[in-house]
């Protein structure tokens, strides 16, 4: 067994080869690719930039070879070769002629094998013209059946990447050449066909890429060249408590840094692993860390480099350097140490004899049983990494001499004057003086303030998404989407759980919470909040990029101090909503409402206050200790001038985006029309496996002073509640031969016993076209009882998969097409759900938990997702218009009289009252409805829904929330 410096010595070829696989296929981000397939062959014909780039490379690369040294034996081939080696079986020869020429060496053979591994991804679905899509509308799938556009000018814009990088290749052209393949690739697609038209050309590369630089290092470790049939990969892990990490912290610049740490270790990581000692490819990522391909060697983990270093101790030491700005004295070092882990056996995906079983009828074994072994990335993925502290790096651990550091909870508080005043370690002051400053001078747009997300009642909240994937990343729900669906074919084939595909997944689910990150605030909030600059006389001891509370009478505003630097004199810069401040100064609504109004306000109010009046400034340190009474930093300075600055931003924290969580923070007054855009976004994009993706939405809310960790905390515990499978019962299903969706009533039995809940959903039935049908996604689960049958004259259309009941049960169920539900059939879904709760004190927090039917105390919370709109419909129709007084007053009378009748009602006896339910009926029609709304004039169905809202506690809950929290 050969150490890990055979790989360092052999760095550059593997990462040729890793980009051959990246490339391979590459004639299919053409423009003549889409052409071929959609069956425009004469149209192809007429093109010839893809004839002349595959030319240009012939001669480009003809003098470029790959060579390994293995076992005495030296095999080199040229890379022009292995690049257009599988165009002939693509059909590029049959259109252009005899353009390029054949090989059939090892090199070949293993990167046809890892074709071969990574095509368990791409099925062959039934030949049918329906299939093909039409050249001018391609279009790409998610695995989720929602399609975008294919971009155009494929051809032109393959020829623009850089194919010179592949000659004398090294690390630095890699790191160029992957962002550049990348970016395009992942814009083109694989196969055109549908469904199998979710395959990115990006993912099928990488997945190829990984596996041949996986193979060609295991043969370098062992020092022997395995046939191809006997290659087999494993996953290697490198996971910590990163959630847990993140959150441990009472304030947002340290939450952002560890955030950045965490990336950072993670990112050196995967240098090691991919580059330095190239043995593997990383194939997912998420907060709590990443997963790689590599070689299949019980003994990965223990094999040394030349100085004897095993590679577990490189990589724990790789990410301990994690650190910011590249300083190594801010590194993570032991604060968490990550937990490594090798799968116990290998995999080698599609049986390496997938074509003697299926396509040579002469080999005798032809029609044999598919012996496929694919990665069992779920239990890694929901497993609870063992990531502690590790004492033994944590400088002068033994040796206290003061406090511990009250962010870290490792180091001594100091050494430094600055940092030993804020209670904290030299190491924690500096990340968080690194970010202040990062916001200063490179992210004016942008805030990591809290009192710049408050809304103008000082409030904001933390806005919670969630997506439950378990049972897709362990392949269960892949038995419920189709390559040969029940409605076209007795021979059913379901998608398999390839490596590429669950990549695919979670890369899915990211990408929404990223763009969920990035549109929907400035769709909700925009970009028009400002800020003042405040200049002062002399030159103040306070430390560079601090945020410090200044006086004003009724209130305080936090400021935080930009030290003298480029030849410019120290100022401060507002952090905190301007609204705010304005509305606590005293100014008018319609002088705080609008962002830029606020600012001047309150500029006016510095004005007359600091300079007209000459009042000297009281200025104290936002986080210091109020037993030791406050100290005027700014003794003797004043105040010169006030600047409005143009520069806008908009009030929101991103905190995580990844493939199943998702937290940002955002001012309470935006926070529902934030969760309405999300919703709206997750029924467009995965309407057609909501019953099987679902959606969790959760908002905590808080003063603008509650500890940041408190709220946190608070979201843990929101985001802790498991999703339930439960039995709905389908009342209608009304599917109209023109409409592109079908519309079905759901009555729930279960999860509110007392309270029956039916919603209208929307199921695309055909693909983005608007023109297919659509008969790969949407399936529903039936639950049918022994010996019971559908009642059904439609053939070809049911199906048996397992549905989960728990963590580890399954049961076998029927799976049926949507539009063929029947009224008074039982199906089984993980419903979406909603949540919220305001923090009004520190340890409500506490009171934050689910049972094990996943209820609150509260027996209203949780809600379902689609109670949204009804709650909206609620409030803004008509609960709106009704005075405050009279909203509160209709509550109170409502739970005083339930109280009284029922006392606790702990069993919730008063939902079946009939007496209570008239109460409730007869108060709300008493009650002092304006002259535009009379109680007379609402719909009876929305009569009927605010009087049961009444009775089982959600009218209590929207006249809270709008009300107490948001103060509407």
């Amino acid at each position: 067994m050969n150490n890990l410096d055979i790989l360092s010595k052999n760095r550059n070829n593997l990462l040729l080869a890793e980009a051959i696989g990246w490339l391979h296929d590459y004639y299919k981000c053409s423009d003549e690719q889409l052409l071929f397939e959609t069956n425009n062959e004469a149209k192809v014909k007429s093109k010839t930039d893809l004839v002349n780039l595959i030319i240009s490379n012939e001669n480009l690369l003809k003098n470029t070879t790959l060579s390994f040294q293995i076992d005495g034996k030296t095999i080199s081939s040229k890379i022009n070769l292995m690049l257009h080696n599988s165009f002939s079986m693509a059909g590029i020869n049959k259109i252009f002629g005899k353009l390029v020429k054949k090989d059939n060496n090892d090199f070949i053979k293993y990167l046809s094998r890892c074709h071969h591994t990574a095509h368990f991804d791409k099925q062959e679905p039934l030949k049918d013209p329906r299939r093909i899509q039409t050249y001018s509308g391609i279009r790409i799938s998610s695995p989720f059946g929602f399609e975008r556009n294919v971009p155009t000018n494929l051809t032109k814009k393959l020829k623009s990447l850089p194919w010179n990088y592949l000659i004398n290749y090294c690390p630095k052209k890699r790191e160029i050449l992957r962002r550049e393949i990348e970016e395009l690739f992942s814009c083109a697609i694989a196969d055109t066909r549908r469904p199998i038209n979710e395959v990115d050309l990006w993912s099928w590369g990488l997945l190829v890429g990984s596996l041949y630089k996986s193979a060609l290092a295991g043969n370098l470790l062992k020092g022997e060249i395995l046939p191809k049939e006997e290659l087999k990969w494993r996953l290697l892990s490198v996971r910590v408590k990163g959630l847990e990490y993140m959150l441990g912290v009472t304030r947002i610049p340290d939450l952002l840094a560890r955030k950045r740490l965490l990336e950072d270790g993670f990112d050196r990581v995967k240098k090691l692993l991919e580059v330095e000692y190239p043995l593997g490819s990383e194939i997912y990522r998420d907060e709590n860390g990443s997963i790689y391909v590599v070689p299949d060697l019980d003994n990965l983990l223990e094999i040394c480099d030349a100085q004897g270093y095993s590679l577990r101790e490189l990589i724990t030491t790789e990410f301990k350097r994690g650190t910011l700005k590249n300083d190594s004295k801010l590194q993570i070092g032991g604060e968490i140490k990550p937990d490594i882990q090798l799968e116990d056996e290998g995999w080698w995906g599609q049986d390496p004899e997938f074509r003697e079983k299926t396509q040579w009828e002469k080999n005798k074994k032809y029609g044999q049983p598919l012996d496929d072994k694919l990665p069992k990335i779920c239990p890694i993925i929901s497993s609870t990494p063992m990531s502690k502290p590790d004492l033994d790096v944590i400088e002068d651990n033994q040796q206290w001499k003061s406090d511990v550091c009250t962010v870290c909870g490792l180091r001594q508080q100091g050494p430094s004057k600055k940092s030993a005043e804020r209670s904290m370690c030299n190491i924690c002051e500096k990340r968080r003086s690194d970010r202040s400053k990062e916001w200063v001078t490179e992210q004016p747009e942008k805030t990591i303030w809290t009192e710049e997300v408050a809304d103008a009642n000082g409030r904001l909240a933390l806005l919670m998404g969630q997506f439950d994937l378990t049972h897709w990343l362990d392949g269960t729900f892949l038995e419920t989407i189709f390559v040969i669906s029940p409605k076209e074919s007795n021979d059913v084939v379901t998608k398999t759980a390839s490596p590429s595909r669950l990549r695919r997944m979670w890369e899915t689910t990211r990408l929404f919470w990223q763009e969920v990150q990035k549109d929907i605030p400035a769709e909700a909030i925009g970009n028009e909040f400002s800020r003042l600059k405040i200049c002062i006389d002399g030159k103040p001891d306070l430390g560079d990029f601090h945020v410090y509370s200044l006086a004003l009478g009724p209130t305080e505003l936090d400021i935080v101090w930009v030290p003298s630097q480029d030849k410019t004199t120290g100022y401060f810069i507002t952090a905190a909503n301007l609204s705010y401040i304005a509305h606590q100064l005293g100014a008018k609504e319609l002088e705080y409402s609008k962002p830029s109004d606020a600012a001047w306000y309150v500029k006016n109010y510095l004005e007359k206050l600091f300079i007209q009046e000459k009042q000297s400034p009281i200025l104290s340190s936002a986080e210091e200790d109020l037993s030791k009474g406050k100290q005027n930093l700014l003794e003797g300075n004043y105040i010169t001038e006030i600047i409005y600055q143009e520069d806008k931003y908009t009030p929101v924290i991103p905190i995580l985006a990844e493939p199943s969580t998702f937290m940002m923070l955002v001012p309470a007054d935006k926070s529902l029309q934030m969760t309405h855009l999300i919703k709206n976004k997750y029924e467009r994009e995965m309407a057609k496996v909501r019953d099987r993706l679902p959606i969790k939405l959760g908002i905590i809310y808080a003063e603008r002073r509650m500890p940041i960790r408190s709220i946190l905390d608070a979201g843990r515990a929101m985001l802790s509640r498991v999703f339930t499978l439960e039995t709905w019962q389908v009342k209608e299903n009304d599917l109209k031969s023109t409409s592109e969706e079908i519309k079905f009533s759901i009555k729930n039995k279960q999860l509110l016993k007392q309270k029956d809940s039916t919603f209208v959903w929307g199921i695309p039935t055909k693909m983005g076209d608007k023109i297919t049908d659509d008969y790969w996604y949407p399936y529903f689960s039936v639950e049918l009882k022994e010996g019971e049958k559908r009642n059904s004259t439609l053939a070809n259309q049911e199906i048996k998969a397992k549905m989960p009941l728990g963590q580890a049960e399954k049961e076998d169920c029927q799976i049926v097409y949507a539009a063929d539900l029947n009224p008074g059939e039982r199906i089984n879904l993980l419903p979406s759900i909603f949540d919220f709760e305001f923090l009004d004190t520190n340890a409500r927090r506490f009171e934050l938990y689910y049972d094990q039917e996943g209820r609150r105390p509260c027996a209203t919370k949780p809600y379902y997702l689609e109670d949204i709109d009804r709650f909206f419909v609620m409030w803004h129709g008509y609960l709106k218009h009704l005075s405050k007084t009279q909203c509160k007053q209709l509550v109170t009378t409502i739970e005083t009289v339930r109280e009284q009748w029922f006392g606790q009602d702990d069993k919730r006896i008063s939902l079946n009252d009939e007496v209570f339910f008239q109460f409730v009926a007869d108060t709300l029609a008493g009650a002092f409805w304006p002259e535009e709304i009379k109680w007379n004039d609402i719909p009876e169905y929305w009569q009927r829904e605010l009087i049961r809202a009444g009775v089982c506690g959600e009218l209590t809950d929207l006249v809270e929330l709008h009300l107490e929290i948001l103060k509407e």
